[in-house]
């Protein structure tokens, strides 16, 4: 309704961004052999798919402001475009940080201490994500490949 009025006033509504999180590699075992869900990524939140990453809301933040955060004792990467890209200001301000702490960070020095990876747009936001398992990101649309899928 409150959307609806918005667009009928002819002011901009951008989507929210959607957290996307890596998948567990597939694994050829049986349904016997299955790992016991100990073995995996910490699970904080139920209704997503059994093999994405389950991360809380205060590991986001925390890789999202430089702390190092571990799952199963794998460092979690965190991936984001520019910081003056409309959509990382936004995301940022959701869960409470700056833009100009992040890009602090981001610094060539910080990149690999904290596992922070910027990237250019949605495609590299997806390789990023791919390639530095366990990892987070957003995309301003859910989107599901064998490599990630929607984690919040």
């Amino acid at each position: 309704m409150i959307l609806a009025g918005l667009m009928a006033l002819g002011l901009p509504v951008w989507a929210d961004a959607v957290w996307h999180c890596s998948r567990l590699p597939v694994l050829n075992v049986s349904i016997d052999n299955r790992p016991d869900p100990g073995d995996l990524f910490t699970l904080a939140e139920q209704g997503v798919a059994d093999d994405v990453i389950r991360i809380s809301v205060r590991d986001l933040i925390d890789v999202y402001s430089g702390v190092s955060v571990r799952l199963s004792g794998v460092p979690l990467s965190a991936c984001f475009m520019p910081v003056n890209d409309p959509v990382t200001g936004k995301t940022l301000r959701a869960l409470g940080l700056s833009a100009d702490v992040l890009s602090a960070l981001a610094r060539k020095s910080a990149i690999a201490k904290n596992h922070l990876y910027r990237v250019t747009d949605e495609e590299e936001m997806k390789a990023c994500i791919a390639r530095n398992q366990p990892a987070v990101g957003y995309l301003t649309q859910a989107q599901v490949t064998e490599q990630l899928a929607p984690c919040f």
